[in-house]
């Protein structure tokens, strides 16, 4: 059976930005059966629509069915997972993966960022059904605090932790337009 990948933007992105159509043409021509998925209201993300979208689409989640997320797209695909009826499933890789942010000084985005950081997440079913979590960061990420998050990505999902030196976080603006060592990462998927 053919892997399938999904691959999940960020907050205020799109399937369209540099990185994520590049990680989809990437997926493709690894073999997998590729979907960049465009999410409900990105500037307003919200658990309930990005966790329902990704039920819709996903349908199925089972051990050919791994997953890229960037930042918040990352947060969508483990509170999919965890409410999913699946025993098991594939890999979760992670492009500025976070549990806690920094840099988030409107109140506007405060409120958004608040149910995303406070509602609890289920790690023991999660590490129950994912064989392995990667986490790629950045050392100079404005929003992801490295130290603290990979000590939580560690402890709470045994996650293999990848830095990289100076790409932000991982956007156009950052001058990133694709990445070498997620594309590493995923052809071990």
């Amino acid at each position: 059976m053919q892997k399938r990948l999904f691959i999940v933007h960020g907050w205020g992105g799109s399937a369209k930005e540099p990185l994520i159509a590049w990680l989809g043409e990437q997926g493709t021509k690894l073999g997998f059966e590729t979907t960049v998925l465009e999410m409900p209201h990105p500037d307003v993300p919200t658990i309930d629509s990005w966790v329902k979208y990704l039920d819709e689409v996903v349908m199925y989640p089972d051990e050919n069915t791994c997953f890229v997320g960037h930042s918040i797209g990352f947060q969508a695909i483990i509170r999919y997972l965890q409410s999913a009826d699946s025993p098991q499933t594939g890999s979760v890789l992670g492009i500025a993966p976070w549990f806690t942010l920094t840099g988030i000084n409107s109140p506007d985005n405060k409120d958004i960022a608040r149910p995303w950081l406070d509602n609890p997440i289920d790690f023991a079913k999660l590490k129950r059904i994912v064989p392995s979590f990667t986490a790629i960061f950045s050392d100079n990420d404005k929003f992801v605090p490295f130290k603290e998050n990979e000590e939580l990505f560690k402890k709470n999902l045994n996650a293999k932790i990848i830095v990289e030196h100076e790409k932000g976080h991982f956007t156009e603006k950052d001058g990133v337009i694709d990445l070498p060592v997620a594309l590493e990462e995923l052809s071990k998927m």
